[in-house]
């Protein structure tokens, strides 16, 4: 039987934003956003029983440059559709394509 498959985002779920504080951890990127990734997260997330799939605007970068500092191996990535398809009302870019597969 497969394992049910997990779509991660990045911005605002591994990534925090808002809120008064966030925690920050030690980086050698350039990129700030990169420091409020809990290195924890990837144990934890590899943990489940579930297949990983990045689903996030970074695409392939999430691999690059996210997956090395959580300890992930490098995972499936959703592909952003062309814009110029036309969207179904009220489902985010990165629910209407996995609906059609």
């Amino acid at each position: 039987m497969p394992r049910p498959l997990l779509f991660l985002d990045v911005d605002g779920t591994l990534i925090p934003f808002g809120g008064v504080t966030y925690s920050s951890y030690h980086t050698d990127s350039p990129d700030p956003l990169l420091t409020r990734l809990d290195p924890a997260h990837g144990a934890r997330l590899c943990a489940l029983s579930c297949e990983l799939v990045w689903a996030t605007t970074w695409l392939s970068d999430a691999n690059d440059l996210i997956a090395p500092l959580l300890g992930l191996p490098p995972l499936p990535v959703v592909d952003r559709p062309d814009t110029d398809d036309e969207e179904p009302p009220g489902l985010h870019w990165k629910t209407w394509p996995r609906l059609a597969d």
